[in-house]
């Protein structure tokens, strides 16, 4: 509609299952003559679709309006919508450090009680709902719920926690927060479609001064994985991460660590000095994880968050799935780091040793832990994937 630079974006859908995208850049000059460029493509690795699967696609426009289109067995036309609270992240942050007290305080045996403290998240959560979905989007999601294996994010990761919309629109009342309701996964621009995670290694980062429960989560995890998994060893330096990244990273990377997470953006203090989302940006710009799509699991605090910088999305979960990574799994607020060990330990029993996929695997997780005495961590966990995506051990 305007001259200028544009970005043009073709995505392929089959039914609720997203297949792939394709970008390409278009320059529009007045007086300048048009003229043809190369053909762009983009492989479809595969046409297969996963019944059930419905994708909740959500752009952003220029004026600050979100699109909202929900894919299905049926097409529904993208509804425009803004934010109630106008720009979201005030909002967001308002939740999430209510959320991090209320960690806190459970931690230290100071919280509300159980059910007070789920009554609370509930309020949290059917606000959201109501505030965050448009009014037509609500009406087509419980239109649909009877046939629903899985709900698929893909867009603006950090546009609303997802995780912990509860659904409630007069009688129409699911069956809890939706992410203890149905698998929950979320998707990236640029992200690759990987159905299939090689977990034949696993290499696990615990830098000097993580939590106390950082050394105990990998020793459960290693026991958990088995012999089967070669062990890439502890990772302590920056440096080695990075190697072994640019190496071309296979099977799992998981990191037990603090996410110090700042104005000036997010970080994890190594042996060597800070690591941060930045020096992944050659691994990005590279694709160095698109042949071997590793699983990467950042047991941190704040680790899907999103920082401001260049007035993009710079954080952990993008850069690595648009390095290529399988799947990520991230937190979105301080979480305790005992729960955080049991969500864990539960995530790798469903996904390896039971045979699940990863939505599966990230929703019996979450439901192994939610009772942990007001502890909300079982809703902070995002999870990057594809909801089908298995495990395979070779």
């Amino acid at each position: 509609m305007t001259p200028g630079l544009h970005t043009v974006t073709v995505r392929a859908f089959h039914k609720g299952t997203f297949l792939g995208e394709l970008r390409s850049q278009v320059s529009v000059q007045p007086g300048t003559p048009a003229r043809d460029g190369p053909p762009r493509t983009a492989p479809l690795t595969t046409l297969a679709f996963d019944p059930g699967e419905v994708t909740l696609q959500v752009l952003k426009g220029p004026d600050g309006a979100h699109s909202f289109q929900l894919l299905s067995e049926t097409t529904y036309a993208p509804e425009s919508f803004r934010l109630v609270a106008g720009d979201s992240h005030g909002a967001r942050e308002r939740i999430y450090d209510e959320l991090r007290r209320t960690a806190a305080a459970a931690g230290q045996g100071g919280g509300r009680d159980h059910r007070q403290a789920r009554r609370r998240l509930i309020n949290l959560g059917v606000q959201l709902w109501a505030t965050a979905v448009p009014d037509a989007v609500r009406q087509q999601f419980w239109e649909e719920i009877g046939h629903v294996t899985a709900l698929t994010v893909l867009g603006e990761h950090d546009v609303v926690p997802w995780e912990l919309l509860y659904p409630l629109d007069g009688q129409k009342e699911g069956d809890g927060f939706l992410a203890e309701w149905l698998p929950v996964v979320r998707r990236v621009f640029g992200q690759d479609r990987v159905r299939e995670l090689s977990l034949s290694r696993a290499a696990f980062v615990v830098p000097p001064g993580s939590p106390p429960e950082a050394e105990r989560e990998v020793v459960a995890l290693r026991a958990r994985l088995g012999d089967a998994v070669t062990d890439g060893g502890t990772l302590t330096h920056g440096a080695a991460v990075s190697d072994l990244i640019g190496e071309g990273l296979d099977g799992l990377l998981h990191f037990a660590c603090h996410n110090s997470f700042t104005s000036a953006g997010s970080h994890v203090t190594m042996a060597d000095g800070p690591f941060d989302p930045i020096d992944l940006a050659y691994a990005t710009h590279s694709g160095a994880l698109r042949t071997t799509h590793p699983l990467v699991f950042f047991n941190a605090c704040r680790s899907a968050g999103q920082i401001d910088w260049f007035s993009t999305g710079l954080g952990w979960a993008p850069q690595f799935l648009q390095a290529g990574a399988g799947a990520f799994v991230g937190t979105l607020w301080p979480v305790r780091s005992d729960s955080a060990l049991l969500f864990a330990d539960a995530f790798y029993e469903c996904l390896v040793a039971g045979g699940e996929s990863l939505g599966q695997a990230s929703l019996n997780a979450r439901r192994a832990i939610r009772d942990q005495s007001g502890d909300p961590t079982w809703l902070a966990y995002a999870v990057y994937g594809s909801p089908a995506a298995c495990a395979a051990i070779r």
